[in-house]
């Protein structure tokens, strides 16, 4: 069994029958795999859904692994913006703390946006074709 944050993007588009995301991400479930996602992952899909169909989403996201920001993933998504800034690139606040939560728990991010988390050891897995 393997650990695989699902980033908004992915929840999108898989909300939306959308392939690629559709059929892998059904995949996953269908092999057991453990999926999860965060409170931003959470925040950021929600902000999407008209009322009519947030009881029903709600219902999707409780079938979810739900990981919490801890305190280490926050100070480590700090410290990677600060890195990378150092370098020349500015990442979001939300993308790194994304990262740092799939760091913490051994998981692989389902993402399309793969230019969003250069950070060194962060595992991806691109839904593009």
């Amino acid at each position: 069994m393997s650990r695989y944050l699902i980033d908004t993007d992915a929840l999108i588009d898989y909300s939306k029958g959308r392939e690629p995301a559709t059929s892998r991400i059904q995949q996953f479930i269908t092999q057991d795999d453990e999926l999860g996602v965060c409170a931003i992952n959470v925040a950021e899909f929600f902000a999407g859904i008209a009322p009519p169909d947030r009881a029903y989403w709600q219902q999707v996201f409780s079938t979810l692994a739900y990981w919490d920001v801890s305190p280490q993933a926050a100070m480590q998504a700090g410290e990677m913006r600060y890195d990378f800034a150092q370098q020349g690139q500015t990442l979001s606040t939300t993308d790194t703390l994304i990262a740092a939560v799939a760091m913490e728990h051994g998981a692989t991010i389902i993402t399309s946006n793969v230019k969003d988390y250069p950070m060194p050891g962060v595992q991806l897995l691109s839904l593009r074709r």
